[in-house]
């Protein structure tokens, strides 16, 4: 039997069902049920983890290591990785990163890329790695780790991670919207890449050219990353490249890039569905996109919804600590200025000051 056979076999027989075991995991129910059904394998320390749980008696442990030596052939020769097995850990961290400490998930990341003699799948490591340091609030640090993720991914022949860490670099450079701009709009070009790297390339074109560029260039930028992002191979392979917490990262980014355009009532449904269609635990997506959420709501005058969305993104932020969040909260902070001496502004001033400060 599979490991993805004998772990349904051990919940069914604990009377567990996936969203109970996914709750004492702390994995996600998507995760469990891809386990179970073959299309992911777990690393040593998943398998061990369920172990334990479901009181297996080291069961899981052996069958997730005998399904590693039935595909050990999958793996290049003259590596001795196992990418399918760091991608599934990869993945056990980006859920850790949905909802804990940036800097904790960083310093474990780090240990894995440091024991590791093989630059491709370094590579992807030191890419999520630069999201954590982001995410922590040292940009200086998430600049110098996509440096280093875009020199490993060219030594390991990862050409379309190479691409996107220029896509991540753009991202970082959103601050001087128009370089942001020309390097995504670059890679958005470049059809010797995936088309997901192009479609997201072309959502962060977007954002940078809401900032600066005339509104139609931003809209015809949105709309090339919907139509690329469309034709994108179903198929990542054991290391999907870009976010993962949005179902669509498109209509987030066009909300976010509404936003900046002026047009609020627009941004104001799309960062709603894009909140909507977040899994509950994405604590980082769902915050941030929440507090520009309440911005926007704050900029037609409904402070009662803005309200609601600030305190929900408030409590994202704690349990998360984001900094992109909490640079965004700031902003909502200033935005309250524009209603000096309204109760429910001055109320709201001094919760985001109080949750500000709390981290």
């Amino acid at each position: 039997m599979t490991f993805g056979e004998k772990l349904r076999g051990y919940r069914h027989g604990a009377g567990k069902s996936l969203n109970v075991l996914a709750r004492e995991s702390s994995c996600s129910k998507s995760y469990l049920s891809r386990l179970e059904s073959g299309e992911r394998r777990p690393s040593p320390e998943v398998a061990r983890h369920l172990d334990l749980l479901l009181n297996a008696g080291g069961a899981l442990k052996a069958a997730a290591r005998d399904d590693r030596e039935r595909t050990a052939n999958l793996v290049g020769p003259g590596r001795g990785v196992d990418e399918a097995a760091y991608g599934d850990a990869l993945l056990r961290l980006r859920e850790l990163g949905r909802r804990h400490s940036a800097r904790m998930v960083l310093n474990m990341v780090r240990g894995m890329v440091a024991d590791l003699d093989d630059d491709r799948v370094a590579a992807h490591l030191t890419e999520y790695a630069s999201w954590m340091a982001q995410e922590s609030g040292d940009s200086a640090e998430a600049l110098n780790l996509i440096t280093a993720t875009a020199t490993l991914a060219r030594r390991g022949a990862a050409r379309d991670l190479q691409a996107y860490a220029l896509v991540r670099r753009a991202e970082l450079l959103l601050a001087d919207p128009r370089r942001s701009a020309e390097l995504a709009a670059g890679i958005r070009g470049h059809r010797g890449v995936a088309s997901r790297i192009r479609g997201l390339a072309a959502l962060t074109e977007a954002k940078a050219l809401a900032l600066t560029g005339p509104a139609r260039a931003a809209e015809a930028a949105l709309d090339a990353g919907v139509v690329l992002l469309s034709r994108a191979d179903a198929d990542p392979g054991p290391f999907p490249v870009g976010p993962s917490t949005l179902a669509d990262e498109a209509v987030a980014a066009g909300g976010w890039t509404m936003f900046d355009l002026g047009r609020t009532t627009d941004a104001v449904a799309r960062l709603g569905a894009a909140i909507d269609g977040s899994p509950p635990d994405g604590h980082r997506a769902r915050g941030l996109l929440g507090a520009r959420l309440a911005r926007a709501h704050l900029d037609l005058g409904d402070l009662e919804e803005a309200e609601a969305a600030v305190r929900t993104s408030l409590a994202m932020a704690r349990r998360s600590g984001s900094a992109s969040t909490l640079a965004e909260l700031r902003l909502f902070g200033q935005d309250l200025r524009r209603w000096p001496g309204h109760p429910v502004a001055d109320g709201l001033r001094a919760e985001v000051a109080a949750g500000l400060t709390a981290r």
